[in-house]
Protein backbone atom coordinates (compact mmCIF):
# COMPACT_ATOMS: atom_id res chain seq x y z
CA UNK A 1 0.00 0.00 0.00
CA UNK A 2 2.48 2.70 1.03
CA UNK A 3 4.87 1.53 -2.34
CA UNK A 4 1.32 1.81 -4.42
CA UNK A 5 0.86 5.60 -3.08
CA UNK A 6 4.84 6.63 -3.57
CA UNK A 7 5.00 5.40 -6.93
CA UNK A 8 1.87 7.18 -7.47
CA UNK A 9 3.33 10.55 -6.15
CA UNK A 10 5.92 10.51 -8.18
CA UNK A 11 3.89 9.91 -11.19
CA UNK A 12 2.30 13.48 -10.16
CA UNK A 13 5.44 15.29 -9.87
CA UNK A 14 6.46 13.88 -13.12
CA UNK A 15 3.70 15.24 -14.77
CA UNK A 16 4.40 18.34 -13.23
CA UNK A 17 7.48 18.97 -13.75
CA UNK A 18 6.71 18.00 -17.47
CA UNK A 19 3.71 20.61 -17.50
CA UNK A 20 6.23 22.91 -16.32
CA UNK A 21 9.11 21.95 -18.92
CA UNK A 22 6.14 22.46 -21.51
CA UNK A 23 5.24 25.85 -20.32
CA UNK A 24 9.02 27.21 -20.24
CA UNK A 25 9.64 25.92 -23.73
CA UNK A 26 6.05 27.67 -24.87
CA UNK A 27 7.44 31.40 -23.36
CA UNK A 28 10.99 30.83 -24.90
CA UNK A 29 9.29 30.08 -28.36
CA UNK A 30 6.42 32.99 -28.07
CA UNK A 31 9.90 35.05 -27.02
CA UNK A 32 11.36 34.34 -30.16
CA UNK A 33 8.67 34.47 -32.38
CA UNK A 34 7.34 38.00 -30.85
CA UNK A 35 10.53 39.47 -30.64
CA UNK A 36 10.84 42.98 -32.11
CA UNK A 37 12.46 43.27 -35.64
CA UNK A 38 14.37 45.79 -34.54
CA UNK A 39 16.86 43.68 -32.20
CA UNK A 40 20.20 43.30 -33.52
CA UNK A 41 19.74 46.26 -36.23
CA UNK A 42 21.82 49.12 -36.59
CA UNK A 43 20.43 53.26 -35.83
CA UNK A 44 21.26 56.79 -34.92
CA UNK A 45 24.46 57.72 -33.35
CA UNK A 46 27.70 59.99 -33.86
CA UNK A 47 25.09 62.90 -34.00
CA UNK A 48 26.67 66.15 -34.07
CA UNK A 49 25.52 69.87 -35.18
CA UNK A 50 28.10 72.42 -36.77
CA UNK A 51 26.88 75.96 -36.15
CA UNK A 52 29.32 78.98 -36.78
CA UNK A 53 30.30 81.02 -33.72
CA UNK A 54 29.86 84.19 -34.64
CA UNK A 55 29.13 85.97 -38.17
CA UNK A 56 28.18 89.33 -39.62
CA UNK A 57 24.97 91.42 -40.32
CA UNK A 58 23.57 90.56 -43.46
CA UNK A 59 26.33 87.36 -44.18
CA UNK A 60 24.86 83.88 -45.44
CA UNK A 61 25.26 81.09 -42.87
CA UNK A 62 24.49 77.43 -43.10
CA UNK A 63 23.72 75.22 -40.36
CA UNK A 64 25.00 71.25 -40.63
CA UNK A 65 23.73 68.34 -38.29
CA UNK A 66 25.49 65.03 -39.12
CA UNK A 67 24.53 62.17 -38.06
CA UNK A 68 25.26 58.04 -38.91
CA UNK A 69 21.63 56.31 -39.53
CA UNK A 70 23.66 53.06 -40.21
CA UNK A 71 21.05 50.66 -41.72
CA UNK A 72 18.26 52.72 -40.57
CA UNK A 73 16.51 55.27 -42.82
CA UNK A 74 15.92 58.48 -42.32
CA UNK A 75 12.48 59.12 -40.99
CA UNK A 76 12.33 63.18 -40.30
CA UNK A 77 15.08 66.52 -39.85
CA UNK A 78 13.52 69.57 -37.59
CA UNK A 79 15.65 72.32 -37.06
CA UNK A 80 14.25 74.90 -34.47
CA UNK A 81 15.68 78.70 -33.30
CA UNK A 82 14.88 79.47 -29.69
CA UNK A 83 12.59 76.64 -29.49
CA UNK A 84 10.40 76.94 -32.08
CA UNK A 85 10.55 75.01 -35.60
CA UNK A 86 11.72 76.86 -39.01
CA UNK A 87 12.61 74.07 -41.11
CA UNK A 88 11.64 70.39 -41.36
CA UNK A 89 12.78 67.79 -43.88
CA UNK A 90 10.87 64.44 -44.78
CA UNK A 91 12.39 62.14 -47.14
CA UNK A 92 8.63 60.57 -47.80
CA UNK A 93 7.25 63.82 -48.49
CA UNK A 94 7.04 65.50 -51.89
CA UNK A 95 8.42 67.80 -51.53
CA UNK A 96 10.24 66.78 -48.74
CA UNK A 97 11.46 70.11 -47.76
CA UNK A 98 8.67 72.70 -45.53
CA UNK A 99 9.67 75.81 -44.06
CA UNK A 100 7.95 77.72 -41.24
CA UNK A 101 8.29 81.43 -41.53
CA UNK A 102 10.20 83.24 -38.28
CA UNK A 103 10.21 86.98 -37.87
CA UNK A 104 13.91 86.30 -37.96
CA UNK A 105 14.83 83.72 -40.29
CA UNK A 106 15.24 83.51 -43.69
CA UNK A 107 15.60 79.81 -45.22
CA UNK A 108 17.41 79.78 -48.77
CA UNK A 109 15.26 76.32 -49.51
CA UNK A 110 17.31 75.49 -52.68
CA UNK A 111 20.15 75.25 -50.15
CA UNK A 112 18.83 72.96 -47.14
CA UNK A 113 18.05 69.71 -47.47
CA UNK A 114 18.79 66.43 -45.06
CA UNK A 115 21.97 67.82 -43.34
CA UNK A 116 22.28 71.22 -43.75
CA UNK A 117 20.08 74.14 -43.83
CA UNK A 118 21.14 77.84 -45.23
CA UNK A 119 20.33 81.10 -44.19
CA UNK A 120 20.22 84.19 -46.13
CA UNK A 121 20.59 87.60 -44.81
CA UNK A 122 20.91 87.42 -41.05
CA UNK A 123 20.38 89.79 -38.59
CA UNK A 124 21.18 90.71 -34.97
CA UNK A 125 17.65 88.92 -34.14
CA UNK A 126 18.81 85.88 -36.08
CA UNK A 127 21.30 85.26 -32.89
CA UNK A 128 20.16 82.89 -29.94
CA UNK A 129 20.04 79.12 -29.74
CA UNK A 130 19.58 76.29 -32.48
CA UNK A 131 18.44 72.68 -32.41
CA UNK A 132 18.88 70.19 -34.81
CA UNK A 133 16.50 66.73 -34.40
CA UNK A 134 17.22 63.88 -35.61
CA UNK A 135 14.36 60.93 -36.18
CA UNK A 136 15.19 57.30 -37.62
CA UNK A 137 12.58 55.40 -39.13
CA UNK A 138 10.31 52.56 -38.43
CA UNK A 139 10.13 50.69 -36.06
CA UNK A 140 12.89 52.37 -33.63
CA UNK A 141 12.17 56.09 -34.31
CA UNK A 142 14.81 56.64 -32.31
CA UNK A 143 15.18 61.10 -32.06
CA UNK A 144 18.52 62.71 -30.96
CA UNK A 145 18.74 66.46 -30.45
CA UNK A 146 21.45 68.56 -30.50
CA UNK A 147 22.10 72.59 -30.13
CA UNK A 148 24.34 75.45 -30.68
CA UNK A 149 24.47 79.11 -30.31
CA UNK A 150 24.99 81.43 -32.79
CA UNK A 151 25.96 85.08 -32.42
CA UNK A 152 25.42 87.98 -35.20
CA UNK A 153 27.84 90.29 -34.82
CA UNK A 154 27.55 94.43 -35.93
CA UNK A 155 31.44 94.97 -37.07
CA UNK A 156 32.66 98.65 -37.90
CA UNK A 157 34.72 99.62 -40.05
CA UNK A 158 37.09 102.23 -38.75
CA UNK A 159 40.21 101.65 -36.20
CA UNK A 160 40.06 102.05 -32.79
CA UNK A 161 41.01 106.08 -31.15
CA UNK A 162 44.09 106.11 -29.61
CA UNK A 163 44.46 109.68 -27.51
CA UNK A 164 47.45 110.33 -25.30
CA UNK A 165 47.33 114.19 -23.07
CA UNK A 166 50.92 114.90 -23.76
CA UNK A 167 53.75 113.06 -26.43
CA UNK A 168 56.91 114.30 -24.58
CA UNK A 169 57.07 113.19 -20.69
CA UNK A 170 59.22 114.43 -18.19
CA UNK A 171 61.19 111.29 -16.67
CA UNK A 172 59.26 110.11 -13.79
CA UNK A 173 55.60 111.89 -15.07
CA UNK A 174 52.44 110.23 -14.45
CA UNK A 175 51.14 108.78 -18.29
CA UNK A 176 47.74 108.52 -19.14
CA UNK A 177 46.18 107.23 -22.64
CA UNK A 178 42.81 106.19 -23.93
CA UNK A 179 41.77 103.96 -26.64
CA UNK A 180 38.03 104.30 -27.71
CA UNK A 181 36.53 101.43 -29.97
CA UNK A 182 33.58 102.46 -32.59
CA UNK A 183 29.99 101.35 -31.98
CA UNK A 184 29.70 97.16 -32.38
CA UNK A 185 27.38 94.81 -31.12
CA UNK A 186 28.71 93.08 -29.14
CA UNK A 187 31.63 95.19 -27.17
CA UNK A 188 35.10 94.70 -28.34
CA UNK A 189 38.23 93.29 -26.52
CA UNK A 190 40.78 95.91 -25.92
CA UNK A 191 44.72 94.80 -25.46
CA UNK A 192 47.51 97.24 -24.70
CA UNK A 193 51.06 97.23 -25.54
CA UNK A 194 53.91 98.63 -24.64
CA UNK A 195 56.68 98.33 -27.18
CA UNK A 196 55.30 95.46 -28.76
CA UNK A 197 54.88 93.86 -25.35
CA UNK A 198 51.44 92.97 -23.80
CA UNK A 199 53.19 91.67 -20.73
CA UNK A 200 52.85 95.31 -18.73
CA UNK A 201 54.91 96.27 -15.95
CA UNK A 202 52.84 95.70 -12.41
CA UNK A 203 53.03 99.52 -12.17
CA UNK A 204 50.66 99.71 -14.84
CA UNK A 205 46.74 100.33 -13.96
CA UNK A 206 44.04 99.64 -16.78
CA UNK A 207 40.20 100.65 -16.59
CA UNK A 208 37.66 100.37 -19.04
CA UNK A 209 34.11 101.03 -19.55
CA UNK A 210 31.34 100.72 -22.09
CA UNK A 211 29.55 102.97 -23.35
CA UNK A 212 25.87 103.23 -25.46
CA UNK A 213 25.19 106.80 -27.52
CA UNK A 214 21.30 107.42 -28.32
CA UNK A 215 22.97 107.78 -32.64
CA UNK A 216 24.33 104.45 -32.74
CA UNK A 217 20.97 102.33 -31.08
CA UNK A 218 22.21 99.19 -30.04
CA UNK A 219 25.98 99.52 -30.37
CA UNK A 220 28.60 100.00 -27.55
CA UNK A 221 32.00 101.49 -27.45
CA UNK A 222 34.55 100.16 -24.87
CA UNK A 223 36.99 102.92 -23.97
CA UNK A 224 39.99 102.11 -21.92
CA UNK A 225 42.61 104.12 -19.90
CA UNK A 226 45.20 103.00 -19.30
CA UNK A 227 47.87 104.56 -16.34
CA UNK A 228 51.71 104.44 -15.57
CA UNK A 229 54.41 106.16 -14.33
CA UNK A 230 57.45 107.55 -17.24
CA UNK A 231 59.76 104.83 -15.83
CA UNK A 232 63.19 105.10 -17.63
CA UNK A 233 63.46 101.20 -18.63
CA UNK A 234 60.11 102.04 -20.71
CA UNK A 235 61.87 103.69 -23.17
CA UNK A 236 64.46 102.92 -25.60
CA UNK A 237 66.30 104.66 -27.07
CA UNK A 238 64.61 107.72 -25.44
CA UNK A 239 61.35 106.58 -27.24
CA UNK A 240 58.13 104.48 -25.70
CA UNK A 241 55.67 102.83 -28.74
CA UNK A 242 52.26 102.79 -27.25
CA UNK A 243 49.57 100.30 -29.02
CA UNK A 244 46.00 99.27 -28.40
CA UNK A 245 44.63 96.26 -30.20
CA UNK A 246 40.98 96.07 -30.71
CA UNK A 247 39.11 92.94 -31.56
CA UNK A 248 35.82 90.78 -32.09
CA UNK A 249 36.22 87.26 -32.40
CA UNK A 250 37.81 86.42 -35.98
CA UNK A 251 35.36 89.19 -37.25
CA UNK A 252 37.24 91.99 -36.54
CA UNK A 253 41.29 92.76 -35.00
CA UNK A 254 42.54 96.27 -35.66
CA UNK A 255 45.23 98.44 -33.47
CA UNK A 256 46.35 102.07 -33.13
CA UNK A 257 49.65 103.29 -32.05
CA UNK A 258 51.68 106.36 -31.01
CA UNK A 259 55.20 107.49 -29.97
CA UNK A 260 56.08 108.81 -26.34
CA UNK A 261 59.25 110.73 -26.17
CA UNK A 262 61.08 110.91 -23.12
CA UNK A 263 61.96 114.83 -22.77
CA UNK A 264 65.33 115.43 -21.90
CA UNK A 265 66.04 117.12 -18.12
CA UNK A 266 66.89 121.06 -18.62
CA UNK A 267 70.62 120.82 -19.63
CA UNK A 268 71.88 123.42 -15.93
CA UNK A 269 74.71 126.19 -16.53
CA UNK A 270 78.26 124.26 -16.27
CA UNK A 271 81.28 125.90 -15.36
CA UNK A 272 84.30 123.80 -16.19
CA UNK A 273 87.49 123.92 -13.81
CA UNK A 274 90.75 124.70 -15.13
CA UNK A 275 94.26 124.03 -13.91
CA UNK A 276 95.35 126.67 -11.01
CA UNK A 277 96.71 129.97 -13.06
CA UNK A 278 100.32 130.94 -12.23
CA UNK A 279 99.05 133.21 -9.46
CA UNK A 280 97.37 130.83 -7.54
CA UNK A 281 93.76 132.09 -8.66
CA UNK A 282 91.39 129.63 -9.90
CA UNK A 283 90.40 130.27 -13.83
CA UNK A 284 86.69 129.29 -15.41
CA UNK A 285 85.55 129.00 -18.74
CA UNK A 286 82.06 128.47 -19.70
CA UNK A 287 80.46 125.84 -21.83
CA UNK A 288 79.70 126.50 -25.44
CA UNK A 289 75.71 126.37 -24.68
CA UNK A 290 76.40 128.83 -21.32
CA UNK A 291 78.25 131.92 -23.74
CA UNK A 292 75.29 131.41 -26.13
CA UNK A 293 72.97 132.37 -23.69
CA UNK A 294 74.85 135.42 -22.33
CA UNK A 295 75.48 136.52 -25.77
CA UNK A 296 71.65 136.46 -25.82
CA UNK A 297 71.35 138.24 -22.58
CA UNK A 298 74.01 140.60 -23.70
CA UNK A 299 71.94 141.51 -26.50
CA UNK A 300 68.65 141.90 -24.68
CA UNK A 301 70.07 144.13 -21.96
CA UNK A 302 71.42 146.24 -24.83
CA UNK A 303 68.26 146.59 -26.45
CA UNK A 304 66.45 147.62 -23.31
CA UNK A 305 68.92 150.29 -22.53
CA UNK A 306 68.78 151.68 -26.04
CA UNK A 307 65.17 151.61 -25.54
CA UNK A 308 64.72 153.51 -22.32
CA UNK A 309 67.21 156.43 -23.31
CA UNK A 310 65.70 156.94 -26.79
CA UNK A 311 62.03 157.59 -24.94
Amino acid sequence: MVLRQAHHHRRRMGKRSSNMNCIVGVLVLCTIAFQPAHIGVSGLKDMHIKVPEAVRVGDTVTLACDYDLEQVALYTIKWYHHGVEFYRYVPKESPPSLVFNLPSIEVDIYRSNSREVTLRNVHRETSGMFKCEVSADAPLFHTEIRAAHLLVAEVPEDNPVLRTEVHKIAPGANIRANCTTPGSFPPMNITWYINDSKDLPKFVHIEESINRYDALPGLESVRSTIYMRAAQDLFKNGKMKLKCTATMFHLYSKDTQTELIEEAPLMALVMVSTTPSNDGVNTFKFSSATKIRLYLCNYILIYMVFKVISR
